[in-house]
């Protein structure tokens, strides 16, 4: 693809994302819990999960807890400013691939995922998900965790972060919560708008997936700028 190819896609695509986004500020106008329950940051994050989702139904169902989103943008900020890496961890290759690095080259992303490089013990008596954030999360120790799929693996990053703190004092700077699904997810989404411990984004019920924790990831990303 030549130069002038590559910018004409660029172009059109922030004219879509543009306009996407102005249908969607006019299908929240009247939201009176979309209008009076955010801040100016949250409703950047809820915005870009409907754009990423078309599920107008997340204006009523994302929650931030502990000033997640404003604490999230201070720390990428600082990040910039004294180019350090920020480190994230995954708990799947669609969450991770969903991470723009485009939206804000001026961060140095570190992005992780252990899904398919750790042998699992069979007789580990989790899943798969669990084991592989719990490996990555006690290695790298990331600034951000993201659960975009299994409840699991959202259960045992607050489980794990939670022991890590008390031997360590180590724990994440935000946790990004939004496993989907009809068993566990609705339920450990709950537990981590519950727990105090940590500043996190995720949303309540059964939807979710890896493009929603990706989404809003992102936009923190963009607020960033």
């Amino acid at each position: 693809m030549n130069g002038r190819a590559a910018s004409y896609d660029k172009t059109a695509g922030e004219e879509i994302y543009g306009k996407s986004i102005e249908i969607i500020n006019s299908l929240l106008k009247d939201s009176k819990y979309f209008n009076d329950s955010y801040s100016e940051i949250e409703k950047s994050v809820v915005k870009r999960v409907i754009h990423a989702t078309s599920d107008i139904s997340y204006a009523e169902t994302i929650f931030f807890t502990g000033g997640s989103a404003e604490k999230s943008v201070k720390l990428i900020k600082e990040k910039i400013v004294k180019k350090e890496p920020l480190k994230i961890v995954c708990d799947s290759e669609m969450t991770k691939a969903g991470i723009s690095r485009n939206v804000n080259k001026n961060i140095i992303l570190n992005l992780h995922c252990y899904i398919n490089s750790v042998q699992m013990n069979p007789k580990a008596g989790t899943t798969k998900s669990a084991f592989s954030i719990k490996a990555a999360i006690s290695e790298i120790l990331p600034d951000m965790v993201i659960i975009g799929n299994a409840p699991t693996a959202l259960v045992m990053a607050m489980e794990l972060c939670y022991d890590l703190y008390k031997t360590i004092n180590y724990k994440p700077s935000l946790i990004i919560g939004m496993p989907v699904g009809f068993v566990g997810a609705a339920e450990s989404k709950a537990a981590l708008y519950k727990n105090s411990f940590y500043n996190a984004i995720g949303n309540f019920g059964n939807l979710g997936g890896s493009s929603s924790a990706a989404a809003a990831m992102n936009a923190l990303l963009l607020e960033s700028l």
